[in-house]
């Protein structure tokens, strides 16, 4: 069961959408706990009500633009127009650059991945042979594999 108690203040406002506020009234009718909560609340923003309003002292409005005038920064100092120039392309060709980087070291990765199953073409090739040695790990292996083929065609 899901208690309403975040939307207890908004419903005493009146501020609840009309689905939010039956909601929150069927759920009041049958949880003594949220009845409770409802009730404390209601109580506080009367007491809250009866306060006076507050009002600032008569020189704070004065005292708070002399603060906010001496916090301010000092405005800095703008760019020229060459400095603008030069950082809009500047953008662009880093973006360039990082792609180009990327596109080489992907292509080179491919190209030693391609080169190396080159190298490996005749073992890819009697597949069956592999498999039946279960791995391939180390260059003794290959040899030994090869060797299998070889055996395989001999009549």
């Amino acid at each position: 069961m899901r208690h309403p108690e975040d939307e207890l203040t908004a419903y005493l406002d009146g501020a609840l959408a009309p689905a939010e506020r039956t909601f929150v009234e069927a759920h009041l009718a049958g949880c003594a706990r949220c009845r409770a909560a409802r009730d404390r609340l209601a109580a506080t923003l009367a007491l809250l009500r009866r306060l006076p309003p507050a009002a600032p002292s008569p020189r704070f409005e004065q005292r708070f633009f002399a603060r906010l005038a001496a916090d301010r920064p000092a405005p800095a100092s703008r760019p020229g127009v060459r400095a603008w120039l030069k950082w809009r392309f500047a953008g662009p060709a880093l973006v360039t650059a990082a792609l180009a980087a990327t596109l080489i070291v992907t292509t080179s990765h491919r190209r030693a991945h391609e080169r190396a199953l080159a190298e490996h073409l005749d073992l890819l090739e009697s597949y069956e042979a592999v498999a039946s040695v279960d791995a391939v790990d180390t260059a003794e292996d290959a040899q030994v594999v090869a060797h299998l083929h070889e055996l395989e065609q001999r009549p």
